[in-house]
C-alpha cells in the first residue's frame, strides 16, 4: 500500500509540473503573438500624414509616410526658418523596440545622412520616434518627450 501512495504522489507531482510548464509555454506564445501583432500594426499604422509636436528642434512640422516606403517631412524651426526632407524609410519590426531608418533620397542611403531611430505606439494612437545623433539606433526611449531627437506624432486630420 505504501508503494501505491508513493507512486500516486510522483504521478501527482508530474501532472502538476507538466501543467505549470504548459501554462508558461502558452503564455510565452501569446506574448510573442501579441508582440508580432503590434509590429504588424505599426507597419500599417504609420502610413499617412502625421503632425509633429513642438520639441527642442522644431516648433511644428509634419511627416507623411506612404505604403511604398517613402516619407516627406517638413519642419518649422525655432528661429523662424524651415526645412524639409524627402526619402525612403525602413522599419524593422523584428527588433524590440521596432527600429526605423529615415534615408534622405532612397534606402539604402548614405550611412552619413541616414537617421537611425526607434518607434513605438503611444496611447491615443500617437507615435513616438526617437533618433540618435551618433548614427546608431537608440536602445530606449528618453523620459523627456520634447528632446531634440524625439518626435511625438499625431495623425493629421
Amino acid at each position: 500500500m505504501n508503494r501505491f501512495k508513493i507512486f500516486c504522489f510522483f504521478v501527482l507531482i508530474f501532472v502538476v509540473t507538466g501543467t505549470i510548464y504548459a501554462q508558461e509555454v502558452e503564455q510565452a506564445s501569446q506574448e510573442a503573438t501579441m508582440k508580432e501583432g503590434i509590429s504588424k500594426d505599426i507597419t500599417q499604422l504609420i502610413v499617412g500624414k502625421w503632425e509633429i509636436a513642438s520639441n527642442k528642434r522644431a516648433v511644428s512640422g509634419d511627416i507623411t509616410f506612404d505604403e511604398n516606403g517613402k516619407y516627406d517631412m517638413n519642419e518649422k524651426f525655432h528661429d523662424g526658418s524651415g526645412g524639409g526632407t524627402k526619402g525612403g524609410f525602413e522599419l524593422n519590426c523584428k527588433t524590440s523596440p521596432v527600429t526605423i531608418k529615415l534615408c534622405p533620397g532612397n534606402c539604402p542611403g548614405s550611412e552619413w545622412t541616414n537617421r537611425f531611430g526607434i518607434i513605438q505606439i503611444l496611447p491615443d494612437n500617437k507615435l513616438e520616434i526617437c533618433t540618435s545623433p551618433d548614427g546608431n539606433y537608440p536602445s530606449d526611449f528618453p523620459e523627456d518627450k520634447t528632446g531634440e531627437y524625439t518626435m511625438i506624432l499625431t495623425r493629421a486630420e
